[in-house]
């Protein structure tokens, strides 16, 4: 009797053609120990248009210990999802799809899917990221020329980080992109070859999720100039750059956002949600009211921000700057309010543009939640989301308690915050637990989407170096370079 159970997934060695169109017969194949058993029938059951398809699996040979099988699969949608049924000559019957081996049957949003939409490039899945974010990175010479904004709170290189509101936002450190440049041989070093960047464009905040315009890079980091010198020496380096947009919403400063605001019958009034007759009460993203949420209903909201020549979305991908793809704050919110959900209009037009300009650039979607339905290989090639890998992470290799933190009058606190969760802290995970977590996150997405994931150690919104931890494992020290 053999512990091993039977496998499969997306992979090359388990599936003919990873980039099918529509029409095309795919082989998978299906391994299953040696004395497995013993089989009577191994088939594949696929739901192309909601009706159950099955095709036989014939024995291919063995090797190493397992019994190979494969059978034809023909892609009808552009998601096609199919399973392995396995009978037993005693009569059993089991399932494998993307979270496991089942007794019973199993749901069609857990199979195995073989996607029909233009494959992504083939460099993303094997890419190294590291991301900065801008402020708090490396200062340059420079940047003791920049003043301090008025919005800022300022603070030393050496200060402490306040995360707690206003600091959160309003602390200002002053990193700016010739400093990143001047680190770049030290991102080599790591193994990086992908940088990427949080947002770079004028706002009123350290983070620049509300950006006051999408045509400039902030002045305070050195300018477009600036950030031509950071793309081309990174390129230089063979390190690929990706930008930060928000898709979702724009700042209360923003020119857009300005034009409509009192200004009923203003064409910009249509980007936004306004609530009353005379354009100042809007719609916000979770009641922020510095970030007034996009309409993208609008088509010329459309326009300008993705699919014109000039668009947002267009400028920052073609040259002088050459950036290799975007990375969408709260993808999984964009377009969505209510009974309107517009998010997969949106990221697919998203993907349509960045297609024409470079089929060579990515675009990755935040996914705060659960992503699986948006990542299905329609628009994202891929997403940082915090369930499917960062939360659970965090919750193996950390001790259970609050997020502790430093205040600027040197006083410690704990803030019950875990990842936009407000928990108590990090809950404390064992090695089966992070498993379990991995699979429901990824069970439903795509295998050459979830080749496309983001898979963060630790992001913008709270560091890994920072956390405390058992002693039986060394997480600061191992993820401090990160």
């Amino acid at each position: 009797m053999t512990t091993l159970t039977p496998h499969h997934d997306g992979s090359p060695l388990y599936v003919s053609d990873l980039a099918p169109d529509l029409g095309d017969i795919v082989t998978v194949r299906l391994r299953v120990p040696v004395g497995y058993g013993p089989l009577s029938a191994v088939r594949t059951r696929s739901n192309p248009d909601h009706e159950p398809e099955w095709t036989d699996a014939s024995p291919v040979g063995s090797a190493d210990g397992w019994d190979w099988w494969e059978a034809p699969v023909a892609v009808r949608n552009r998601r096609h999802g199919y399973r392995w049924l396995l009978l037993h000559e005693d009569g059993r019957v089991e399932w494998l799809n993307q979270t496991g081996l089942h007794s019973i049957e199993t749901l069609d949003a857990e199979d195995f899917a073989l996607v029909a939409h233009p494959a992504p490039p083939s460099w993303l899945s094997d890419a190294v990221m590291y991301q900065v974010f801008p402020d708090r990175f490396a200062r340059s010479a420079q940047a003791d020329t920049h003043p301090t904004p008025e919005w800022a709170i300022a603070a030393s290189w050496d200060t402490p980080v306040d995360p707690v509101m206003p600091g959160r936002s309003q602390q200002f450190y002053g990193g700016d992109l010739d400093g990143v440049i001047e680190k770049l041989d030290h991102l080599v070093s790591l193994g990086v070859n992908l940088l990427y960047l949080t947002p770079v464009f004028p706002a009123a905040s350290n983070h620049r999720y509300d950006a006051a315009s999408f045509d400039r890079v902030d002045p305070l980091l050195g300018g477009d100039e600036a950030y031509i010198r950071l793309i081309e020496a990174a390129h230089a380096r063979g390190i690929r750059v990706i930008g930060d947009l928000t898709s979702n919403h724009s700042g209360d400063r923003h020119e857009w956002f300005q034009a409509a605001l009192g200004n009923p019958g203003a064409p910009e009034e249509k980007y936004y949600y306004f609530t009353d007759d005379a354009n100042t009460e809007y719609v916000s993203w979770l009641g922020t009211p510095t970030l007034p949420k996009f309409n993208w209903a609008s088509d010329e909201l459309r326009r300008r921000f993705i699919e014109d020549t000039d668009s947002v979305v267009a400028k920052w991908l073609k040259p002088p700057y050459s950036t290799d793809g975007w990375r969408i704050d709260v993808a999984n919110m964009t377009g969505r309010l209510g009974d309107v959900d517009l998010n997969a209009e949106v990221r697919q037009l998203l993907r349509r543009t960045m297609l024409e300009i470079n089929p060579e650039a990515i675009l990755l979607g935040e996914s705060t939640n659960d992503a699986a339905s948006d990542l299905q290989g329609d628009g994202w090639h891929g997403a940082m989301t915090y369930p499917s890998f960062t939360r659970p992470l965090w919750g193996w290799l950390s001790e259970p308690t609050g997020t502790p933190f430093m205040t600027a009058e040197g006083v410690e606190r704990t803030e019950p915050w875990f990842f936009g969760q407000p928990i108590g802290g990090i809950p404390r995970y064992t090695a089966r637990q992070f498993v379990d977590a991995v699979v429901r996150f990824t069970g439903s997405i795509p295998w050459r989407v979830r080749l496309g994931n983001m898979q963060p150690l630790d992001t913008h919104t709270t560091r890994a170096a920072s956390r405390p931890t058992p002693p039986r494992v060394p997480f600061r020290s191992r993820w401090a370079s990160w």
